[in-house]
């Protein structure tokens, strides 16, 4: 067989590279369409008119809607997913404290990234195919999270189970946070809740510690 040639192989680089940022465009338009219109209005036209391209540049990489709606989702979670890590370092060297991962969470929790998980998980009910896809994919996210929660294990002296119960508790009200920013448009009623919150967790964090000594003790007994 015949090999390429390296005039052939330096003209495929560019080809192949303008692929690679057509279908990024194509998976980030259809992610802001989801956002702006919902889930079930997102059309491909509307997709292919953000991004730019032509139909056909939208049926060669993904032939169906379902395809660059999965697309999308994998690329959102896991778009979080890496921030996630990222965060976990810095919570590794000390650079993040609780109340900053408080903030970070409720910012992921508040906005985009949020909403448009909402479109995913709600169509998902009924969507055997999609629910399929994510299930992975979330997966992976919440192990991401695992590894922020064993982090701030790590400088909890003593609290493990204490320190996850905690910041499980804090993930679940940040995300019922979010959900009610839908329907209610009121930053300080939530900010007085997050400060709250900041000053509820390192006791709630010490009360299960305590309660955890307690039960210990009374089985060793």
């Amino acid at each position: 067989m015949k090999k390429p040639s390296a005039e052939s192989t330096r003209k495929d680089k560019p080809a192949q590279a303008r692929s690679i940022v057509m279908r990024e465009k194509l998976v980030e338009s259809t992610l802001d369409v989801i956002y702006d219109l919902g889930y079930r209005s997102a059309s491909t036209p509307e997709f292919v008119r953000r991004a730019g391209v032509s139909r056909g540049a939208l049926l060669h990489h993904f032939p169906t809607r379902s395809d660059i709606i999965v697309a999308a989702m994998e690329r959102l979670l896991r778009d979080g997913t890496r921030e996630i890590r990222d965060v976990a370092k810095k919570v590794a060297s000390q650079e993040v404290s609780l109340e900053d991962f408080v903030e970070f969470l409720w910012e992921m929790f508040s906005g985009k990234f949020f909403y448009i998980s909402l479109e995913f998980i709600t169509e998902a009910r009924t969507d055997a195919e999609l629910r399929t896809r994510m299930i992975p994919v979330v997966q992976d996210f919440h192990a991401a999270l695992n590894s922020i929660w064993d982090e701030f294990e790590k400088q909890a002296e003593g609290m493990p189970h204490a320190t996850r119960v905690a910041l499980n508790l804090t993930v679940c009200l940040m995300r019922g946070m979010g959900v009610q920013t839908v329907l209610k448009d009121d930053p300080a009623y939530f900010r007085s809740m997050l400060e709250a919150w900041k000053a509820i967790l390192p006791q709630l964090m010490q009360e299960q510690q305590n309660a955890n000594n307690s039960t210990t003790r009374v089985s060793q007994n």
